[in-house]
């Protein structure tokens, strides 16, 4: 799919512009994706794999391009905003969702682990950002999908906790510097989110549970953790999302969606 760069200057809204879509696979970015094909936007969605994203490319296979890539490889990576820009014409908007996490309690923390989660969850989505900017022609909106880790430790999260915090303040510097060109760059900050990658079992659970049991008790713990009471829904860090890319007078914010985590 092709189509020249004034063939949406009437789009209205970025989140019904032309839109690359990181992490779009599953999860957050997932239901971000979905979102924003709901709004009629043009996509350029990207994942590791093909099939989760044709599925996604069968609800609107004249809107969606896929793109192939694992984002710690830098060289791949760079090709991304280029290939995203030429299928649609150009860009009004990125979201960045895709993320890694390697739970590993802090005396067995090793460097291969704590260097993948900065290139995945850090390093690619401020070059992302930083090369999707460049082809913004009528300004334009960048959201990062952060974490509450990044302000309030748990166990065995170290090196996504860093990750994550890096990423926040990588959002404030690029909203200072971009407003100038009319490009604004913000963070959804979720808390937990009821996605695979909580459903992971996690170091330090009690001896004798099945994996299936394991996952079980830490999610009710994860419960109890929630003024709320439940865990969020990817859907509704997809709400906030699309609340960033429209919202025309805000810049360099990162807003929590955490069912009042960090308040407790």
């Amino acid at each position: 799919m092709s189509m020249g760069p004034d063939a949406l200057a009437d789009c209205g809204p970025p989140s019904a512009g032309r839109v690359l879509v990181t992490g779009a696979s599953r999860g957050i970015g997932r239901a971000i994706a979905e979102e924003l094909l709901l709004r009629g936007a043009h996509l350029a969605v990207v994942g590791r794999a093909a099939d989760p994203l044709l599925s996604l490319s069968a609800e609107a296979p004249d809107r969606v391009t896929i793109v192939i890539c694992d984002l710690s490889n830098a060289s791949a990576r760079s090709e991304i905003v280029p290939r995203a820009a030429e299928a649609l014409g150009g860009l009004d908007a990125f979201v960045s969702a895709a993320g890694v996490i390697r739970y590993q309690a802090v005396p067995y923390v090793d460097e291969d682990a704590l260097r993948e989660q900065l290139e995945v969850n850090l390093v690619a989505p401020t070059m992302l950002a930083q090369a999707a900017a460049r082809v913004m022609q009528r300004g334009g909106s960048i959201v990062q999908i952060t974490s509450t880790l990044a302000r309030r430790a748990a166990p065995s999260t170290l090196a996504y906790a860093i990750s994550k915090a890096g990423l926040e303040a990588s959002v404030r510097g690029l909203a200072l510097e971009l407003a100038p060109r009319g490009v604004r760059v913000n963070a959804v900050c979720p808390g937990v989110i009821d996605t695979s990658m909580i459903r992971t079992p996690r170091p330090g659970a009690a001896a004798g549970l099945s994996d299936a049991q394991r996952v079980e008790e830490q999610l009710e713990e994860l419960r109890r953790l929630q003024p709320l009471g439940r865990l969020g829904a990817s859907a509704e860090v997809a709400e906030a999302a699309l609340y960033l890319l429209d919202a025309s007078f805000v810049t360099g914010t990162c807003l929590t969606v955490d069912g009042g985590l960090l308040a407790g």
